[in-house]
């Protein structure tokens, strides 16, 4: 997953200009009925709709085509997936049905979540849009994203096809708000030609301890960093789970952060920084950790899985071979999944709405989730996807591809109280302050403790 820094609450804004933004979509009546909260329609009313669009649209005389935007995020791989992937929509069932899409790059989900924000105020919004899993409520109670229930059940779509651990952020009240698309998990790279110059085995990392071995190891036998790693809350969330915990209380409205775990891993890493086998960086220079790899001075580092085709590349050209495996065990395993959902924006053109939903379908199937995993390292999000002869045949080729697919059965959904956003932010500053800036550590985590209550409950 990458990093979301946070999402501007441009909402307050649109409170200022319009009453509120719940006020635009009632927010209320979407979470009880499922329904458009735009068009102010029953729901029979838009089945009825759906159901007399779905055919005449492949049926235009006159050639008319209905034109979608789709925002996306990141570059690389990611753009290179989203690009061939709409094109190849374009050419086949959209110039069947008389629909085409324009992909359009938005920068990181952060940049995103802002402009469609701004996008949204000023009524000129896309069609369709990624969204970071935890951003999700927030637009949906917000009525910037349209509920999708009434164009699953009218298309018969099979949601329980999709890895249950990846569904935790796609309801809100009950009713859904986005598909999985391009979704990760948080595991751990190695550099295993270091690992073995150290005398070491790529597969003896399994607890915490092991890693706190291998990382001092590493460093006395070959001068390196065992272990880089930056102020990163998604990283965390992970390790506060392992050790049996979590970042906030399972109702959202408090944090963890200031108990014996949270010191527990706030003061392991900081240990290892204190004897040099560990190079610590603040969340603002998150990018020194690529740094770190490429020049082979670090032994092991975390990030996304779908960071792994751009690892396994940097590997190929710097002459080390790439190890991949979960986040070894504290008290149990346990990762947050991450990455985006696939989302309708709720002010589009009532004819605009069965197209996007057609887009959205059509992309999330299992051949182009088979196509997506390949071509990115994120997980195959459709059960049906993983079970198939194309992804097992690679997971047989690339073992590390599986990786984060396996992991996924100790994964959880993100925190989405609306205040995480900017809770988050002080999470990464507390942790900044004590990795970097040597701060007190129990002075800090009580701090940070006050500020995020205080964020959670506004």
């Amino acid at each position: 997953m990458k990093r979301t820094k946070r999402v501007v609450s441009m909402m307050m804004a649109a409170t200022m200009m319009a009453g509120t933004l719940a006020g635009c979509g009632s927010s209320e009546q979407a979470a009880t009925t499922g329904d458009s909260t735009v068009a102010q329609e029953t729901k029979a009313a838009q089945e009825t709709k759906i159901d007399d669009a779905t055919t005449p649209t492949a049926e235009k005389a006159d050639g008319e085509v209905t034109e979608l935007t789709f925002w996306y995020s990141w570059t690389d791989k990611i753009q290179e997936n989203n690009i061939a992937l709409t094109e190849e929509f374009n050419e086949t069932v959209g110039k069947e049905l008389g629909i085409h899409v324009t992909a359009e790059y938005q920068g990181t989900y952060d940049d995103l979540h802002q402009k469609l924000q701004a996008a949204y105020v000023a009524g000129e919004t896309p069609d369709v849009s990624v969204m970071e899993i935890s951003a999700i409520r927030t637009f949906a109670e917000n009525g910037v994203i349209e509920p999708l229930d009434t164009y699953i059940n009218a298309a018969g779509a099979d949601m329980s096809d999709f890895h249950d651990g990846l569904m935790q952020n796609s309801y809100i009240n009950d009713a859904c708000y986005g598909v999985p698309y391009l979704r990760s998990t948080p595991i751990m790279y190695m550099n295993k030609s270091l690992i073995e110059e150290a005398g070491l085995t790529v597969d003896g990392m399994k607890t915490w301890d092991d890693m706190k071995t291998y990382a001092t190891t590493l460093h006395e036998k070959t001068g390196n960093y065992g272990i880089s790693i930056w102020s990163y809350n998604w990283i965390f969330e992970a390790f506060m789970l392992e050790h049996g915990s979590s970042v906030l209380t399972e109702d959202e409205m408090a944090t963890n952060m200031n108990n014996d775990a949270a010191k527990e891993i706030v003061n392991f890493f900081k240990d290892l920084k204190d004897s040099g086998a560990a190079h610590i960086y603040s969340a603002a220079d998150a990018d020194k950790v690529k740094t770190d790899v490429m020049n082979q001075s670090t032994a092991i580092w975390y990030g996304s899985t779908g960071d792994f085709t751009y690892y396994n590349e940097v590997a190929a050209d710097c002459g080390f071979e790439l190890g991949c495996c979960f986040i070894p065990m504290a008290e149990n395993y346990g990762v947050t999944s991450g990455g985006c959902n696939l989302t309708m924006v709720a002010n589009i053109p009532d004819e605009n709405k069965q197209a996007a939903w057609t887009f959205i379908e059509w992309i999330t199937q299992k051949e182009q989730t088979i196509k997506a995993s390949t071509n990115t390292g994120y997980l195959p999000s459709r059960k049906s996807a993983a079970d198939s002869e194309e992804m097992n045949a690679l997971y047989a080729e690339i073992p590390q591809y599986k990786v984060a697919l396996d992991q996924l059965a100790y994964s959880t959904g993100r925190p989405m109280n609306p205040g995480y956003v900017e809770a988050s932010i002080e999470l990464q500053d507390a942790l900044d302050a004590i990795w970097v800036n040597d701060a007190d550590v129990d002075t800090t985590l009580a701090e940070l403790e006050t500020k995020m209550n205080k964020l959670l409950n506004e």
